[in-house]
This record gives C-alpha cells, sequence and structure tokens, in this order.
C-alpha cells in the first residue's frame, strides 16, 4: 500500500467518523454519559493526589499588612461543613426534585444525569482550585501567624520561607495556597448548579409563575454567597480570592448544567438536553407524516 493509498483510507475513514460519538456508536454508551463515568474515576484519582504536591513559596515581607492577620481556630464553615453545603445537600435535594417532578418514563434517567452533573461540577471545580492554589503559591491573610518569623529576620526587604520557627509544617505549607479560595468555588459549583436545576425543574422564568418561586430557587446561591464572603471573616482568604473563586464555580457549575439541560427559559427546561432532542425529533417525524397525508389526500 502506498502513501496516496494510505492517504485515501485515512480520509474514507475520517468521512464516516461521527465528531459527537468518536466512534462509539452504542445508544446506551451515549445515553448513559459512560465517557463522563470514566472523568469522574480519573478525577477522584488526581483529587486525592493534588492537596499532597507543595505549593510555590512565593517570598514576602514581614511589615506586609495584609498577611498580618491572626489566625482563627475556628473557622465559620470548616472542610467538612463544606462538603455537606455544597456537595451532600444538593445531590440529595437534586435527587429527590427528580425523583418527584419528573415523568414516569424518565424518571430514574433525568435522576441519573442530574446527579451525575453536579457530582461532576464540585468534582472538577475541587481539582482545578487544588492545582491552581499550588500554582500560584499567594500567602493567605493569617500568613505571619502560621509563619512565626524568626525576631532577627529583618521585616522591609523580602524574604523566604527560611525565616519562618514553626514547627507545624502542614499549617505553613497551607499558607501558601490562598489563591483561588477553595470554600468559595467548590460552594458555587455545588450549590449555583443547584440553582439553575431547581430554576429549571420549576419552571420558575416562565411569565405565568411568580416570584416566589424563583427566590426560593436562589437560596442555594445565598448560600453559596455567604460561605464564600465568611472566608475573609476568618481570615483565611482576601476579597480578590473569593472573587476568582466564586466565578471558578460559577463558570464550571453554569457549563456542566447547560451541557445537559436547556435554558432555564426553555418550554421544556425541566427535561435533559438528550431527551429533548429525541422528543423533538419525533414531533418533526409526527409533522413530516401528517403533511405527506394531507399531501396524498389532496392529489
Amino acid at each position: 500500500m502506498g502513501a496516496f493509498d494510505v492517504i485515501n483510507y485515512f480520509h474514507r475513514k475520517d468521512s464516516r467518523f461521527n465528531r459527537i460519538t468518536l466512534g462509539f456508536e452504542s445508544p446506551n454508551f451515549i445515553k448513559w454519559r459512560v465517557s463522563d463515568i470514566f472523568l469522574v474515576a480519573v478525577f477522584v484519582v488526581v483529587f486525592f493526589i493534588t492537596p499532597k504536591l507543595k505549593p510555590f513559596h512565593r517570598q514576602f515581607t514581614l511589615d506586609d499588612t495584609t498577611i498580618q492577620h491572626p489566625f482563627a481556630e475556628r473557622e465559620t464553615v470548616n472542610v467538612i461543613e463544606l462538603f455537606i453545603y455544597s456537595t451532600v445537600t444538593p445531590i440529595i435535594i437534586t435527587f429527590v426534585t427528580a425523583l418527584i417532578l419528573t415523568a414516569p418514563k424518565y424518571k430514574i434517567y433525568n435522576t441519573y444525569v442530574a446527579t451525575l452533573g453536579l457530582f461532576l461540577s464540585v468534582l472538577i471545580t475541587s481539582v482545578v482550585t487544588d492545582i491552581s492554589k499550588n500554582w500560584i503559591g499567594r500567602l493567605r491573610p493569617d500568613f505571619l501567624a502560621r509563619c512565626e518569623p524568626d525576631k532577627e529576620a529583618p521585616r522591609n526587604q523580602l524574604v523566604s520561607i527560611e525565616v519562618c520557627t514553626t514547627s507545624d509544617m502542614h499549617r505553613l505549607e497551607d499558607g501558601f495556597r490562598t489563591t483561588p479560595s477553595g470554600h468559595s468555588s467548590i460552594s458555587f459549583a455545588g450549590l449555583f448548579y443547584l440553582t439553575l436545576f431547581l430554576l429549571g425543574q420549576t419552571q420558575a422564568w416562565n411569565t405565568k409563575t411568580g416570584s416566589l418561586r424563583t427566590v426560593v430557587c436562589f437560596i442555594p446561591f445565598m448560600v453559596a454567597a455567604w460561605i464564600a464572603l465568611s472566608r475573609t471573616q476568618d481570615y483565611r482568604h482576601h476579597f480578590v480570592d473569593v472573587f476568582i473563586g466564586s466565578c471558578l464555580g460559577l463558570v464550571i457549575g453554569s457549563w456542566q448544567y447547560f451541557r445537559l439541560f436547556p435554558w432555564i427559559g426553555h418550554k421544556k427546561s425541566y427535561s435533559n438536553l438528550i431527551i429533548v432532542e429525541e422528543e423533538e425529533e419525533e414531533e418533526f417525524k409526527d409533522d413530516s407524516n401528517y403533511t405527506r397525508l394531507t399531501d396524498s389526500s389532496n392529489v
């Protein structure tokens, strides 16, 4: 086989290649989003690896007032509470809402897709946040309290981690992980996804529904904002860290939701996109058949 024949072979193969399914033509593979399950498995592994990586040790000055805040022994929202508020609770609400409001025909499938999207949103956000924290290496507002710098160290010039005398290296290393705020990104990834899901399931943006429904749907969003702002009150993050983290969670949460569900103002916002496309194809076929029957009767 010559070079020209090889090129023609791949050209013919490419012409038959489905760029959406990537060669996996099984309806169940696509419908049940098996590739997303694989992605979950990959990100779970990365999720447990990234916290063990060392952050970049950025230089600092001892007279920098932005890193002189006290270390809060008790956080307003600790890591376990964050997990409960931003992941466990939204998954339960999503699961129950989908089971109650979805038509019997699609009840299990819609519940599965909605829950999978939420889990992916939080998981991807968490991994991206942890990697970003280590790369950026910016200092937390309470860094000097973690560092316990040597009293003989110069105060008006750049110094490194070498001036720190603390024996708690885990706390010190974590002091270089302020940007972006993990509490902010994860809370918005889970709770804003939940807000969008509730808006879609209840059709809150329909002109015939009242404002109360929309307000209730935005409660998760407000909880996410409270969690994010609490990080500045605990002096764990600067305001810019919270802003960047919140934007990250909003973007990934929105991406995951609208990858699976139509716009919240859509007439079928309560159904996932695959079902919507299937129903639209069936409606189109029915309309086409009706048109052909009408045309034949007029002949």
